[in-house]
């Protein structure tokens, strides 16, 4: 059924938004454009707007009732949906006159108006595991080498609006939600600087800043270009002066890659997104 513009559920959607510009929540906004391809998600498939209103409904699935019987889970009992936007279309048909003076009946398709969907988050259902098709990551093979010799285990997932990359220090797994280099480098450089140094559970100032500026080194030696404006803004949330206590200590882990990776002559490689 088609809903009128002063539809509730509509107006709903739209103060949604308004709250999002309120309160300056922008980070929604980035979140909503990365999507899987290929993915069996259905928000993978949605428009701009409606992934805008999914993440400020703090979740990254949501699905119809049905789309998650389709899949083995089931909505809690008293869980309350939210409402995606869809358009609603209808063919009509109308004469047009030709150049030749001949008249023709053509049938096209014009927006009727807006409908809501009522959509249930993941968070609000129970039941059989989601199974997710993750995107594929080429790490180059110049550093093959150091990831076996470090033990190291890298692996793609979908991205959670926590990061774009992490180090696990116990299972020695870095989990990529990004195929940019620069997010390898950082988490590659978290697992050297482990070994050398070893790390502190957490997001320490000073190991960030030296896996950030470590990874921005080793990709100007190897002739990957990535935005040196990302690199300065994520240093700037911890500070200048925690990275000039750490010089010494990034110099020992850029010289680590390097002396175990091809820096050969090569084309760069133009990247760009972040670590979180």
């Amino acid at each position: 059924m088609t809903l009128p513009d002063n539809n509730p559920r509509i107006k709903e959607a739209m103060d949604t938004l308004l709250k999002m510009f309120d309160e300056e929540n922008l980070e929604k906004v980035a979140r909503a454009v990365f999507r899987s391809e290929g993915s069996s998600i259905p928000a993978d498939k949605w428009s701009f707007l409606n992934r805008i209103l999914m993440y400020l409904h703090n979740t990254e699935d949501a699905r119809g009732f049905r789309q998650w019987q389709q899949v083995g889970r089931y909505v809690k009992k008293g869980s309350k949906a939210f409402y995606i936007i869809a358009p609603v279309t209808r063919k009509i048909t109308a004469e047009k006159n030709l150049e030749s003076g001949e008249m023709v009946r053509e049938e096209r398709t014009v927006l009727a108006g807006f409908k809501g969907i009522p959509v249930f988050r993941i968070e609000d259902t129970d039941g059989a595991p989601v199974i997710r098709e993750e995107y594929q990551i080429n790490i180059p093979c110049e550093f093959e080498g150091i990831i076996q010799e470090l033990g190291l285990r890298v692996q793609p997932v979908r991205f959670c609006g926590a990061a774009y990359g992490s180090y696990n220090l116990i299972s020695r797994e870095i989990r990529l939600a990004s195929p940019d280099i620069e997010v390898f480098l950082h988490e590659l450089s978290h697992a050297v600087d482990d070994k050398l140094n070893g790390l502190k559970p957490g997001q320490k100032r000073d190991q960030e800043v030296t896996a950030e500026f470590s990874a921005a080194v080793i990709a100007q030696l190897m002739g990957y270009r990535i935005p040196l404006g990302n690199v300065r803004e994520y240093i700037e949330q911890y500070s200048f002066r925690e990275l000039m206590s750490c010089l010494a200590r990034i110099e020992k882990i850029v010289s680590y890659v390097i002396e175990r990776t091809t820096a050969g002559i090569k084309e760069p490689v133009v990247c760009s997104g972040g670590r979180t």
